[in-house]
């Protein structure tokens, strides 16, 4: 009976490292600060052969991303938007008049694994995962600020329990 445990325990233990070593980790890109996204959205430029995503309100989000057409983004979180001058023209009159404003608006670029720009970003939140499960196919999440939080969230700033 032990040599069948014993047996059994190795086959398992061998199994196990098999496919950990088996399993494949997805490419992750990089959401990096970048001022002069920032001032050219605060510009606001649309930019050509790009599509834009939004989390939040339409009237005026949290975030905003335009990924470029060689691109399509997996996302179950960020909605996707026709932006037009006016359209983005109303989200700056009201991220310039947010009465409760306690984060900043930052920009930057959304890179693909092997450091190609896939696109930009404009948001309060800084922090965020890229990954590419597949050639050409881009998964953003959702951001978060440096404490992990979403910036201006019920939860932001208060240590343990902020949401995800």
């Amino acid at each position: 009976m032990k040599a069948i445990t014993m047996k059994s325990f190795l086959f398992l233990m061998l199994s196990g490292i098999l496919l950990a070593g088996c399993a494949a980790k997805v490419p992750s890109g990089k959401w990096e600060v970048t001022p002069g996204v920032q001032q050219a959205f605060e510009a606001g430029t649309i930019l050509p052969h790009h599509t834009y995503y939004y989390l939040g309100s339409s009237s005026a989000p949290d975030s905003v991303i335009a990924i470029d057409n060689h691109y399509t983004l997996r996302t179950k979180v960020w909605a996707q938007v026709d932006l037009t001058k006016e359209r983005l023209n109303g989200w700056l009159n009201w991220y310039r008049t947010e009465p409760a404003r306690d984060c900043e608006y930052y920009g930057g670029v959304i890179l693909t694994p092997d450091g190609k720009q896939a696109g930009v970003w404009y948001s309060q939140n800084i922090i965020n995962i890229i990954q590419m499960p597949e050639p050409g196919v881009l998964v953003v999440y959702q951001p978060h600020s440096v404490s992990l939080e979403t910036c201006g969230s019920p939860d932001d700033g208060m240590g343990f329990g902020g949401r995800l």
